[in-house]
């Protein structure tokens, strides 16, 4: 069987590395944004286990929601300097 290779997740892993290095917490965003949209389409969600819509509706949006919610809070650092509210 020949073996492809995934230049997406490849070039995405390249680029949260340097996401962390120039601390860019709106390219999390991004990263949640894109494990999100596939979840609500395929009714399944992923963190720690999988977690099915049909059998753990709660427990399934609870963790979409949080994933939109973090997606929403990294991207808004680009325009809300959070570190004023700080000091």
């Amino acid at each position: 069987m020949k073996k492809t290779m995934k230049w997406r997740t490849i070039i995405a892993l390249v680029l949260m590395y340097i996401a962390m290095i120039m601390n860019w917490t709106w390219a999390w965003g991004i990263l949640f944004l894109l494990w999100v949209i596939p979840d609500i389409l395929r009714g399944t969600t992923y963190f720690i286990e999988p977690i099915e819509k049909k059998e753990h509706t709660l427990l399934y949006w609870i963790i979409i929601v949080s994933w939109i919610l973090m997606a929403v809070y990294s991207i808004s650092t680009v325009f809300i300097d959070y570190e004023q509210f700080y000091y």
